[in-house]
């Protein structure tokens, strides 16, 4: 019970970061960052009707095809995070737009958008819209990835904001608001505070390992390879650290083998001890 407690607060509260953003924000500017929402700012310019309503007349044949295609659960959740959105973008249309320039609008409004979705796909929700549209598409077409069709959603909804409300000025700044938001929505999920995952390959691996722990106080796990160039068994040492110690590393590797050789890749989320909690 407390989780499906849980799980509506942080789709409603979602819903309504969202809601705000679009109000205050986004539509008054006629910025479409796509999606629904993008495509209720276009309608809702030539028609008069409001952007809370056709967010949820849109959504209607939308969740008539995912009826057809994803189980109760799943499509109860959506229904949540879009009556939520709807009602909260009618809620929010009261107030005055906080910003009357285009580039502020896009960036606070897509980090807005961005934050509000990221906190509802976090807690395993939905806003319906190009969610079950692009999931849809994806099992008609799985050659194709669920990122290509957002794509082509997305981009679909921006030309056509462009064409509406005349111009590349609002694509390229609806654009903008869309990669703002598809930043946001990484961070919510996946966090901003990113780890390096280092691959070191040396004669000296035993001493690098002892350096490493002694001096940093980081686990190192060595691994068994085989170099292609001579045939010789080599042990290369694998090590997790937080992206302010790369260089403090990177120069303790030098002094203790200079002709080492390091692979250094970003590791999304680590999760564990010295790291963030697993829970």
């Amino acid at each position: 019970m407390y989780g499906k407690i849980k799980k509506g607060f942080f789709t409603i509260l979602g819903a309504a970061v969202m809601g705000f953003s679009l109000d205050l924000f986004l539509v008054p500017l006629h910025i479409a960052a796509g999606g629904v929402s993008g495509l209720a700012t276009v309608i809702s310019y030539l028609t008069g009707l409001s952007v809370g309503l056709l967010i949820l007349l849109i959504n209607i044949p939308i969740f008539i095809v995912g009826a057809i295609n994803f189980n109760r659960k799943f499509l109860l959740y959506s229904l949540l995070g879009t009556l939520s959105l709807s009602i909260s973008t009618q809620a929010f249309a009261l107030m005055p737009p906080l910003i009357s320039d285009l580039f502020p609008a896009s960036i606070f409004g897509g980090a807005g958008m961005g934050l509000g979705l990221g906190l509802v796909l976090w807690i395993g929700g939905s806003t319906g819209g190009t969610d079950i549209l692009a999931m849809v598409l994806k099992k008609r077409f799985p050659r194709f990835s669920l990122g290509q069709f957002f794509l082509l959603i997305d981009g679909t909804v921006i030309i056509t904001a462009g064409l509406v409300f005349g111009g590349w000025e609002i694509i390229l700044y609806s654009s903008a608001a869309l990669f703002v938001s598809s930043k946001v929505i990484d961070a919510v999920l996946s966090g901003v505070d990113y780890a390096k995952m280092v691959y070191i390959m040396s004669e000296n691996a035993e001493n690098i390992a002892s350096e490493i722990y002694s001096r940093m106080k980081r686990g190192v796990t060595g691994l068994q390879s085989i170099s292609m160039y001579t045939g010789k068994n080599k042990r290369v040492l694998l090590c997790v650290i937080r992206k302010a110690e790369l260089p403090k590393l990177k120069r303790l590797v030098h002094q203790t083998d200079p002709e080492s050789f390091l692979i250094i890749s970003d590791a999304r989320e680590v999760l564990g001890n010295g790291f963030k909690g697993i829970i």
